[in-house]
């Protein structure tokens, strides 16, 4: 017998539901399945509607989460419509779980607002088709992840309000400097948002062309759209830095990889991603072997890596916080760490590390090398391997810890609080290169344009 809305009865009465905080039917006024099973309230034993007398309590559990306080707050973190940093990290005002959305990955609502709100499945990160072509070059309009295109494109007048930026993404702004022969396209206009890291990759990105011959320069501009693949992810922004560098790539989700012809003339860039499909890896390492090169940041070790290559590297089951830890140049004359050595002149460099990224562990230890090591990493999670490489048959593998595109950077030592100018002077750029750094630069200090100037180096 069913019984009333106003009778009394414990949550315990109800059979958990297996999808628990992800459950479609929780707020769906389905009835019947709401009759029958429980599930965890979003707010856990934090919720204010706790009282075992209240409608609330008889379906929702409220289970102590251990989770510790972002220590960015509520109002500085950018991570907000990230649902793995939300249940990792409390937020004041906040609930600890997103509620999953109706559309799923049909959504359509790439808004703040709704993705602070709202949990996706995976592929609705991953699968980039609503937003852009499958091909994909500087001059296509790109748009931010978590921002919807303004109707005005270009023409907007709105382009300096921060909080009119922080919604909306605009067509490709052209950047360059009178003096310098250098032009370059970003996907992101420089709004005077909270990450700063994107304005950094965009100053980083003429640095780093500075260094390049007119043949370089020339031969990028040349490159065919699919001479760079790009598999999305979850969370990683290679994309961005591509963009930023003014370099065309082809994106290729991971549901294609099974039946995409690969060329060995490629590089393939494999995003970091909370799942991915261990055929499509074991087809990976065929098109290694063939010649492929391939370039994976952070989980690609455990579910792309792994998964193809566990007989030369693997996750060792450790997961870090979300910091910053300085890093080493440890093989100086590889032509992959030519930007890390001119960096660390003057300042050590610094590598992000973000939410739970996974430590390396070097299987084989006489074909893997390190090229980059972190003594603070190898401290604290037994690994001190930040980026490594190895030959298998005619390609190539390049792995690295955490993200190719960094986030954030931290001002450790007096030089890193230092002006983005000092850090142009430090690698001896050109005066119109330096130039154009203090013009554009004004907000950043050394260690946000030492981190992107790297990144895009490399």
């Amino acid at each position: 017998m069913q019984q009333s809305r106003n009778t009394s009865t414990s949550h315990k009465n109800f059979l958990p539901c297996k999808d628990g905080h992800d459950c479609l039917l929780q707020y769906d006024n389905a009835t019947e399945h709401n009759a029958s099973y429980s599930h965890p309230c979003r707010w856990s034993e934090l919720c204010r509607d706790m009282n075992r007398d209240s409608e609330h309590t008889r379906h929702f559990t409220h289970a102590p989460h251990q989770a510790i306080l972002c220590k960015y707050g509520s109002e500085n973190c950018t991570k907000l419509t990230n649902p793995e940093h939300r249940r990792l990290y409390r937020h004041e005002g906040l609930p600890d779980y997103l509620l999953p959305c109706r559309h799923q990955d049909q959504c359509r609502d790439r808004s703040v607002e709704h993705l602070k709100k709202y949990k996706h499945p995976s592929n609705f990160y991953e699968n980039t088709s609503n937003l852009k072509s499958n091909t994909t070059s500087n001059n296509n309009t790109q748009f931010e992840f978590n921002q919807q295109a303004c109707r005005y494109g270009s023409t907007c007048r709105n382009q300096s309000d921060s909080n009119h930026c922080k919604r909306f993404s605009h067509p490709n702004t052209t950047a360059s400097s009178q003096s310098l022969n250098l032009k370059y396209t970003s996907s992101f206009h420089a709004c005077n948002t909270s990450n700063d890291m994107e304005n950094a990759y965009r100053i980083g990105a003429t640095l780093a062309l500075e260094t390049l011959s007119q043949s370089d320069q020339q031969a990028i501009k040349n490159m065919s759209a699919d001479s760079v693949i790009v598999v999305p992810g979850t969370y990683d922004h290679i994309d961005r830095v591509l963009n930023s560098l003014n370099i065309k790539f082809t994106t290729v989700n991971q549901n294609e990889i099974l039946t995409y012809p690969f060329r060995n003339d490629q590089t393939v860039y494999i995003n970091c991603s909370t799942d991915f499909p261990s055929d499509a890896a074991r087809r990976i390492r065929q098109h290694v072997e063939n010649g492929l090169h391939i370039i994976t940041t952070d989980w690609a070790l455990r579910n792309v890596l792994g998964i193809a290559f566990s007989d030369f590297v693997r996750h060792n089951g450790k997961s870090t916080g979300d910091e910053v830890v300085g890093i080493q140049v440890a093989e100086p004359n590889h032509p992959l760490v030519n930007g890390f050595l001119s960096a660390s002149k003057h300042a050590q460099p610094q590598w992000w590390l973000e939410d739970r990224s996974h430590p390396i562990e070097i299987v084989n230890r006489d074909k893997v090398r390190v090229l980059i090591r972190s003594e603070i990493l190898g401290q604290k999670y037994q690994s001190d391997a930040v980026l490594i490489t190895f030959d298998y048959g005619k390609g190539n593998v390049i792995h690295m810890i955490s993200h190719f595109y960094l986030q954030r950077s931290e001002t450790r030592d007096a030089r890193h609080q230092m002006s983005a100018k000092q850090y142009a002077l430090d690698i001896k750029a050109s005066s119109a290169a330096t130039d154009f750094v203090v013009n554009q630069g004004q907000n950043l200090n050394y260690a946000q344009i030492q981190s992107s100037s790297t990144s895009a180096q490399f």
